[in-house]
């Protein structure tokens, strides 16, 4: 059997992802001591990243709730509990790398008041790697614990509802959408619909642990391209990405712009983003931004009350993107041509407006939103592979005059 484990922290773009094959550990054990529950959680929510507190054995610690991932639980939780190990799992990641990692069963754990009992859980060292380090999480709270619950999340008040009754929570069946449970880890999966030209329909993951709104896989898109529904407005090679246990190997992707994205009754109008190596398409925790989501494991429905029936989200954009390598900020992709001349894949990134990337600010940067992020031009202070160090001043471009570019070189 494989279990397929998507853990994103979108931030710069970052993702980290696992396939792991076991023969006998089911992710699917554990259920919750109580009937009828409803429980308000209140979370932060900071990077489009929810943080809840969850309690194992009297004690409380930080979880990332991740829709797109299983339960994870830190070294030290794991030397703080010392469950019992039931299995252990030969796991690759997206880099082939391979990593064993112990499956345990946890006596207790505690979202609020309801208490979930012999739940499994993946052990990874967390403050082994410099991003999960950075955000200070103890462990993932994932779609396998969920399965047999109904969970809404309400960003804009920071409350996360918990429930095993949907009436507790008003909802309208007639406004929600069937999803698919997939895997040992009962992965949420929706149809949303895309429209350019043409229009298609396309089974994602809905994933609370990624940050962005909407991400395609490289391998849809390819699907999609006999269909006037995607504008190309980019193409680089690079890297986004790095995975669990080490960096994600140079690749090309295209930047591309989607005039419609329709999830559930929501349209979202002039969405950017670009191809991943994932090998499914995702929608993230941004779309919490916009309206209230329920996702009712138990009945198998996707809610989405939106704080408007459209929205527009063009804005300007900058030419390129950024990722993490060496426990340093460095450029990713490069989409805009004449950057192309200025910045490469790995220049590391050491000053942003004259402010220096120090450690700690590292980690600031990377958890925490930014003043620098709203302003329509910005300063880099580059070193590249050369050695050179080098300002780089960057304006970014409205949608406009992005299409418009890349349409007259492809003339």
């Amino acid at each position: 059997m494989k279990i397929r484990i998507q853990i994103v922290c979108k931030l710069l773009v970052l993702a980290f992802s696992l396939t792991a094959c076991a023969q006998n550990a089911s992710l699917k054990n554990g259920y919750a001591k109580s009937k009828n529950y409803y429980e308000e959680i209140p979370f932060e929510f900071d990077k489009n990243k929810i943080i809840i507190p969850v309690e194992i054995e009297g004690k409380t610690y930080r979880f990332l709730l991740d829709t797109g991932a299983p339960n994870i639980i830190s070294a030290e939780v794991l030397q703080a509990v010392k469950p019992k190990i039931i299995a252990t799992i030969p796991t690759n990641d997206a880099n082939r790398k391979k990593q064993n990692l112990d499956v345990v069963s946890l006596k207790s754990l505690k979202l609020g008041a309801v208490e979930f009992e012999n739940a499994t859980a993946l052990v990874y060292d967390l403050n082994g790697s410099d991003i999960f380090k950075c955000f200070g999480i103890d462990g993932f709270i994932g779609s396998n614990l969920l399965r047999q619950s109904i969970l809404q999340i309400d960003a804009k008040n920071r409350v996360l509802k918990l429930t095993d009754r949907p009436r507790r929570l008003q909802l309208d069946k007639k406004l929600s959408e069937k999803i698919k449970l997939v895997g040992n880890q009962s992965s949420p999966y929706v149809w949303i619909k895309l429209k350019g030209k043409e229009s298609g329909k396309e089974l994602v993951l809905i994933d609370t642990g990624m940050g962005s709104l909407y991400d395609v896989s490289r391998e849809n898109f390819d699907i999609f391209k006999s269909k006037t529904i995607f504008n190309a407005i980019g193409q680089s090679d690079g890297a986004s990405s790095i995975s669990l246990f080490g960096e994600v190997p140079v690749n090309n992707q295209i930047r591309v712009h989607l005039p419609t994205l329709v999830i559930n009754d929501f349209e979202i109008k002039n969405y950017i983003t670009h191809t991943t190596k994932d090998d499914n398409s995702k929608i993230g925790a941004e779309l919490l931004n916009y309206g209230v989501m329920t996702i009712d494991f138990k009945n198998k429905r996707f809610y989405f009350n939106p704080y408007s029936e459209t929205l527009d989200v063009s804005k300007p954009m900058l030419g390129f993107t950024r990722t993490f390598k060496n426990s340093k900020i460095v450029i990713g992709y490069v989409w805009d041509e004449d950057l192309k001349t200025k910045l490469k894949y790995g220049d590391e990134v050491l000053a942003i407006n004259d402010e220096v990337l120090t450690e700690s600010k590292i980690c600031e940067y990377v958890t925490k939103s930014s003043t620098s992020e709203s302003l329509n031009q910005i300063k880099l202070k580059i070193k590249n592979k050369e050695g050179n160090i080098v300002d780089v001043l960057i304006t970014k471009k409205e949608l406009d005059k992005i299409l418009n570019d890349f349409n007259i070189r492809l003339n």
